[in-house]
């Protein structure tokens, strides 16, 4: 079985014998416990086959190690930790080696194999800094193998020795350890430890878990109090429902069933949105509390019990004929969610024509254009009911927005000079409206497609008038002259496009309109890499930090100064050594944002990230002490010392990249400039579309491509996290979908985006046109991504090509 814990070890590089001559906190260990001799000891691996070349050093063989478990490459990591514990009799060494087993393990879910290294590095190497933290990773290993009582311990061991510095955290796991064997005196004393200790939090969790763990081992009185100081103390509707049912629960234990039934009703009339809601209705339900079926229908719709909701909502319609509508928008809304569809436009359009003094009497009619739409395929009623709406209440502030998904509704219908005027209508109509710009490109494009290049130029040439952002304006002269193009005019569309190129040097159509005059293709050209020398870059950029924000003279920049005492940067340096990767980073985005003022700190901590692997953070850091210097846009940004945009745009993970690219015939600063656009090198970051690691493939894609692929071996969800794996998947899928649509790059990238089907169909409305393309996709997100992902390319091939 592999647990949550093992996203943590697979996505960030712990450089294990560096870390003990950098600048980073000293972790003091207090005096070696003793340990009982005679714990499992290592069993090597079978002898591996000898190279011609020169055996590693065993020093050599660690950082080797340490940069295949940084890939997610567990059993490279296990061969050269092994090899380096076998070619010495350096016990610092050998106990570097053991850390690196342990971790791999832990990381590959092999939780039995991680305890047995983490033993012999314990039993063996007592002294070892690595030995302290040993029994950390044990506390993880031992609580996923539902051993929660050597959990518990392990964790005690860590935090005596290394005290003060995770004891938030270590007494939390070990609190929650301590429930799961149902030692709730020992697990209350543990999240008060961990309330009481140094933390970002605010302890609202712990709070929670306090009053939870007194009402398992039957303290209700004390549970009671403390759940009323919670939902006095927080402002958060989902905690104040979960206090709400706790609190419930604990008067039914103490036999007060009243109280019960008054905190469940509390939180079934006031928080319909969550779980605990539902939970508490069915309580209510069970015991033949009578709760209003207004009320019961919300929370059932909202826990998605459909069948349930619709029922009360119609015994609530049938008692109350009066109502304000909302059971009769949320029964429409049921209907919907039955895929009762028509039922469902019908009972919007009751409750449109009955209460348009609701709240919600927009969303009606936004809700049954999209059942029409979207859902049974009647484009016309669709759009239709949105030009209803406009001219019912053309002043309303949605109506731009309205006639703007109508027209786009109508060009999903190939009823294109239709759609145009749609479209022109809003910048006809609502002319100061933001999206008029928008409004009379998308009218320009239709045009152009249809053949009426002379509408075409008048809307792009209107648009231009009324663009008041650079990007806006840039793409206006760069349509104005593919359009000219098309007239026949050569000497017009190439002075719009010289005039596009200047506008917004650094954003997509500046740089599309400098391609166009040059005559090259989207990624056409192959960037070639001139090697930085980082150590002049820096000094060169130290060097600036000192004159732009007048520094002294003999300021060092070597380390991280200050910071290094700072508790955040200690905990967070901790947590990042012991694989604890998403807090690790919470510690220090906390810290980053505090010094984000400063741009010494700033720096200093740029370069302290970058060097532990904390790519996203370091980013960030470095593009703060740019902004402090003015230096906010993207075009000044380019014009600071190097070293600053080498760490914003740089060639992480580059061995796996070079290869994966290579392997499926891509520039490896095309793959380099997808994975900053996906996850900014953050290995571990998921998405709010459930997408994981740093090519942010979604769980299905990822089953399918493993399929395809046939590795790795036994492949997981999890495995999405793991660098190597990620790297080639996203390539891989990429190639994929450039054979399915024709060798386009900006097609490629649309179906990684918003799907292969979606980007065939874009393919057949613009053929090889690219420019066009892009246009035509329907997904904001989609276009926007295509055009970050080319602008982020050039940003490389600014920074390290030949001038």
């Amino acid at each position: 079985m592999k647990s949550r814990f093992r996203i943590i070890f697979i996505c960030a590089i712990v450089f294990t014998l560096a870390c003990q001559i950098s600048s980073t906190p000293i972790i003091v260990v207090t005096e070696t416990p003793t340990i009982t001799p005679g714990g499992p000891t290592l069993t090597p691996s079978p002898t591996i086959t000898s190279t011609p070349f020169p055996t590693p050093v065993p020093v050599v063989r660690i950082d080797a190690g340490d940069k295949a478990l940084f890939y997610g490459d567990f059993e490279g990591a296990r061969q050269q930790y092994l090899s380096a514990f076998n070619d010495t009799t350096d016990k610092d060494i050998k106990a570097a080696a053991l850390w690196g087993l342990g971790r791999t393990e832990l990381a590959d879910g092999r939780f039995e194999p991680a305890i047995e290294k983490l033993i012999t590095l314990t039993t063996d190497y007592p002294e070892s800094t690595y030995s302290a933290r040993a029994y950390f990773l044990m506390g993880q290993a031992y609580y996923n193998l539902g051993r929660f009582q050597e959990s518990a311990d392990a964790y005690n061991r860590y935090s005596t020795r290394i005290p003060g510095v995770l004891d938030a955290y270590v007494q939390e796991y070990r609190g929650d350890a301590l429930v799961e064997i149902k030692d709730y005196t020992g697990a209350v004393n543990a999240y008060t430890s961990a309330l009481n200790a140094s933390r970002l939090s605010d302890g609202l969790t712990l709070q929670v878990k306090i009053a939870q763990a007194r009402a398992d081992f039957g303290d209700y009185a004390g549970a009671l109090a403390l759940y009323d100081q919670i939902a006095n103390s927080t402002t958060n509707d989902f905690v104040k429902a979960q206090i709400d049912f706790l609190a419930g629960n604990a008067h039914l234990a103490l036999g007060q069933s009243d109280a019960a039934y008054t905190r469940y009703l509390h939180t079934v009339e006031n928080y319909p949105l969550s779980i605990y809601s539902y939970l508490s209705l069915v309580k209510l339900v069970d015991a033949n509390v009578p709760v209003n079926d207004l009320d019961r229908g919300l929370v059932d719709y909202f826990a998605e019990a459909y069948d349930v909701a619709l029922v009360a909502f119609d015994r609530y319609i049938q008692a109350n004929p009066t109502h304000d509508g909302t059971a009769s928008y949320y029964r429409a809304l049921t209907l919907r969610e039955m895929q009762r569809n028509q039922e469902a436009i019908d009972a919007l359009d009751a409750f449109i024509k009955s209460y348009p003094s609701h709240p919600r009497w927009t969303d009606a009619w936004e809700d049954k254009s999209f059942l029409e739409w979207a859902v049974q395929g009647d484009y016309q009623a669709g759009a239709k009911t949105l030009l209803d709406f406009v001219a019912a209440v053309p002043n309303s502030s949605q109506s731009p927005s309205f006639l703007m998904t109508a027209a786009r509704v109508t060009e999903r219908d190939n009823r294109l000079a239709e759609a145009a005027q749609i479209w022109e209508r809003v910048a006809n109509e609502y002319s100061a409206s933001e999206q008029a710009p928008d409004a009379l490109h998308f009218a320009g494009i239709t045009r152009y497609r249809i053949g009426d290049f002379p509408a075409a130029l008048i809307a792009f040439q209107r648009g231009l008038l009324l663009a008041t952002l650079p990007e806006d304006r840039a793409r206006a002269l760069l349509w104005i002259g593919k359009t000219q193009e098309q007239i026949g005019d050569d000497t017009a569309a190439r002075e719009a496009w010289q005039q596009a190129q200047s506008v917004d040097s650094t954003g997509y159509y500046s740089l599309r309109a400098s391609d166009l005059i040059l005559g090259e293709s989207p990624f056409s050209k192959p960037i070639t890499i001139i090697e930085p020398d980082p150590m002049e870059e820096r000094k060169t950029a130290e060097a600036w930090m000192r004159i732009t924000f007048n520094l002294p003279a003999e300021t060092d920049f070597t380390g991280p100064g200050a910071l290094a005492s700072d508790p955040r940067f200690v905990r967070g340096t901790e947590l990042w050594e012991l694989g604890m990767y998403d807090e690790a980073r919470l510690e220090f985005e906390a810290l980053r944002e505090a010094v984000s003022n400063n741009a010494l700190d700033s720096f200093r901590l740029a370069n302290h990230l970058l060097e532990i692997g904390l790519y996203r953070s370091a980013i960030f850091a470095a593009r703060e002490a740019l902004s402090l210097a003015g230096l906010e846009s993207q075009s000044a940004s380019l014009s600071a010392p190097p070293y600053f945009n080498r760490i914003r745009y740089g060639f992480y993970y580059r061995d796996l990249v070079t290869t994966e690219s290579q392997n499926f015939g891509f520039d490896p600063v095309f793959l380099y400039s997808v994975i900053r656009q996906e996850s900014l090198f953050e290995g571990f970051v998921k998405s709010n579309a459930g997408a994981h690691g740093l090519m942010q493939i979604v769980a299905p894609t990822g089953a399918q491509i493993a399929s395809e692929l046939a590795w790795p071996p036994g492949y997981d969800e999890q495995d999405l996290y793991r660098p190597n794996v990620s790297v080639r998947f996203g390539a891989y899928y990429l190639e994929d979908n450039m054979d399915l649509l024709g060798g386009s790059y900006y097609a490629a990238l649309a179906a990684y985006n918003g799907g292969p089907g979606n980007a065939l169909a874009w393919k057949q409305i613009a053929g090889d046109d690219p420019d066009l393309f892009l246009e035509v996709v329907r997904f904001e997100e989609t276009r926007n991504y295509i055009r970050l992902i080319y602008e982020i390319y050039n940003a490389y091939r600014f920074l390290y090509s030949p001038r």
